[in-house]
């Protein structure tokens, strides 16, 4: 019997073998495993996160814009939202607009803030006709 009160003589536990209720309690919420029940529920309740609203509202505005302006103020005004995207991600305390959270927040910021740059800059490049 081994040491730990297992009764395995120093066999690894399998790749594939779920941890224990001991193990899952001592373990930190990021590496805790995965319980569909609770993605479920998670995906239901996006329908009530407001900065999922607020993207979505602002990308339609963006669409109207180029379809009534023209595609470079379209550009434009997509690039704008960007941009505040990452103001709104680097100001708010964690975990964030759930809409706007993908990584950690300096590489969060960076991503906005390079893809607002280079939609605008190519929204003034590039030809429209």
């Amino acid at each position: 019997m081994a040491q730990d009160g297992t009764g395995t003589a120093g066999a690894a536990p399998s790749a594939g073998a779920a941890p224990s209720a001991d193990a899952a309690a001592t373990m930190a919420p990021e590496e805790l495993p995965l319980d569909p029940r609770a993605i479920a529920r998670a995906s239901l309740a996006a329908g009530r996160n407001a900065s999922l609203w607020w993207v979505s509202v602002g990308v339609a505005v963006a669409i109207a814009v180029a379809i009534l302006v023209g595609t470079a103020a379209g550009s434009l005004t997509l690039a704008g939202l960007l941009a505040v995207g990452a103001v709104v991600r680097a100001a708010t305390p964690p975990p964030g607009p759930a809409a706007l959270v993908a990584r950690g927040r300096p590489l969060d910021v960076l991503v906005l803030f390079s893809l607002a740059l280079a939609l605008a800059l190519l929204s003034q490049i590039l030809p429209t006709s």
